[in-house]
């Protein structure tokens, strides 16, 4: 009697602990990484999905897919409209999961897309380009037109800066191709030296390593596609 007892005690323990890996642990697994992907990102605007099966496998670092998105997230210098990550396969560090930075061990499959529109180039070329007012920002496939007022000695001057966005050693930048400034007391030679490229990411600024694989202009955006290194 007492070993029967003991034998379902034992049953209902087991059973308990199942069900706590199947529903417990992955939403434990899933709120931490969306924690630290909207430290990481800056943004409060994240949800993301993760899954594997079995889902005490979890405890593993094992994650069979994973899926997220943010918006208004912040990469080095400058802000996107939306972030997307999707990966499969990955093994993750659940040391790091529970501290401050989540590492990845391993991953078949892992991709971030970032999206960045008139408004996130404008409001980072308003801040990293001292002194500029007004910024329009119009971007197309093969160029980006900005224009801006600045004050030069005392005189409002009219600023068109056209350029492209370029990627470089895993960085990226605005880079200034023509300058055309107007109603300006000073020459246009000495004032490009006041602009010339502008970093928007610096290097080792996404998440989880990735590397930068292709920027891409469209008509309104510029698309930002990375993978990690061991990706397939």
């Amino acid at each position: 009697m007492i070993l029967r007892k003991c034998l379902t005690i034992l049953g209902l323990f087991f059973i308990i602990l199942i069900v706590l890996g199947q529903t417990v642990v992955p939403w434990l697994a899933q709120a931490a990484l969306q924690t630290k992907l909207s430290q990481k990102l800056a943004t409060n605007d994240v949800a993301a999905e993760i899954a594997t099966s079995p889902a005490i496998y979890l405890l593993l670092g094992r994650v069979d897919t994973l899926n997220a998105v943010a918006h208004q997230a912040k990469i080095g210098q400058v802000y996107l409209n939306e972030v997307s990550l999707q990966g499969t396969n990955i093994r993750l560090d659940m040391e790091s999961l529970l501290t401050d930075k989540v590492q990845v061990k391993s991953a078949d499959s892992l991709q971030l897309k970032g999206i960045i529109n008139a408004d996130n180039l404008r409001e980072v070329l308003a801040r990293k380009i001292d002194k500029i007012e007004n910024v329009q920002v119009t971007i197309n496939k093969d160029d980006i037109i900005i224009t801006a007022n600045m004050k030069i000695f005392g005189r409002m001057a009219d600023i068109e800066m056209v350029g492209q966005i370029a990627e470089d050693a895993d960085a990226i930048y605005f880079r200034m191709t023509h300058l055309n400034i107007k109603n300006a007391l000073i020459g246009t030679a000495k004032l490009g030296d006041i602009f010339g490229n502008v970093q928007l990411v610096a290097p080792q600024k996404l998440p989880w390593g990735l590397k930068i694989k292709q920027v891409k202009q469209t008509e309104g955006a510029i698309i930002i596609t990375a993978q990690q290194n061991d990706s397939k």
